[in-house]
């Protein structure tokens, strides 16, 4: 094969392989209900429906939620959230969406000693539907936060962010923003993910979900089941502190 013919071949083989670990982010998640005896850092802010996904050695939750006014987002159950177009100002004078992205982190100090553990949040700006994940943006949690930091048998972070919050759109040493700009009052479908990622970069676990702005659900779950996949998961956590106390 000549120079030429395996240049080709290489250029192809890499668009291939591009194309193939291309695509948009859809829900995940091991659990969809109440983060039970956990928060995502701010009072109010309701954790009744979560993705929930738990691996050995930490936990991860995400979920959409309103800001300081209105009622609680509708969701479908199966990690798509509707929220309502518009913006809202916090008492200390900070414009920004109707609604917020929440996440929580729990992770055992062995783990991040072990596994070299690393967690980013992926964020959309991007209203249309189906957004390739390689155009969203990366708020990289562990750049900023020292997870286990102290001794701690375990290390947790919890937070609330939202997409009007002018350091999302500029880059740091802890953000890379994703093309354009967020509008808060357009229409469409934003999606997120919260990822574990071992020390050699490799993807462990993910929490992810679409939050779809000016549609209203058409089918809300009943309260019960929340309430069973609530027991699912205190049964899980449960079963996560035998095993540590073990």
């Amino acid at each position: 094969m000549n120079t030429v013919s395996r240049l080709t071949l290489t250029l192809l083989l890499g668009a291939m392989s591009a194309f193939a670990t291309a695509g948009p982010i859809t829900p995940e998640f091991s659990v969809f209900g109440p983060l039970l005896q956990a928060t995502y850092g701010g009072s109010g802010i309701p954790n009744d429906a979560s993705a929930i996904t738990f691996r050995e050695g930490f936990l991860l939750g995400l979920t959409a939620h309103q800001r300081f006014s209105g009622p609680n987002l509708e969701n479908d159950e199966q990690g798509t959230f509707f929220a309502n177009p518009g913006t809202t100002t916090s008492p200390s004078g900070l414009n920004g969406s109707t609604w917020n992205i929440g996440y929580y982190i729990q992770v055992d100090q062995d783990s991040i000693e072990d596994s070299g553990l690393t967690f980013k949040l992926l964020y959309d700006f991007d209203a249309g539907t189906d957004t390739d994940e390689a155009q969203l943006g990366v708020l990289n949690l562990s750049a900023i936060f020292p997870f286990g930091a102290g001794g701690s048998a375990a290390a947790t972070k919890q937070d609330s962010q939202n997409l009007l919050f002018g350091y999302l759109a500029t880059p740091s040493f802890f953000v890379a923003p994703p093309p354009g700009a967020f509008n808060p009052n357009a229409n469409g479908q934003y999606s997120f993910a919260l990822v574990a990622y071992n020390g050699q970069g490799d993807e462990l676990g993910r929490s992810a979900i679409n939050v779809q702005v000016g549609a209203q659900s058409a089918d809300v779950p009943e309260p019960g089941v929340f309430a069973l996949l609530g027991l699912g998961a205190a049964g899980l956590a449960a079963a996560r502190r035998r095993k540590q106390q073990a």
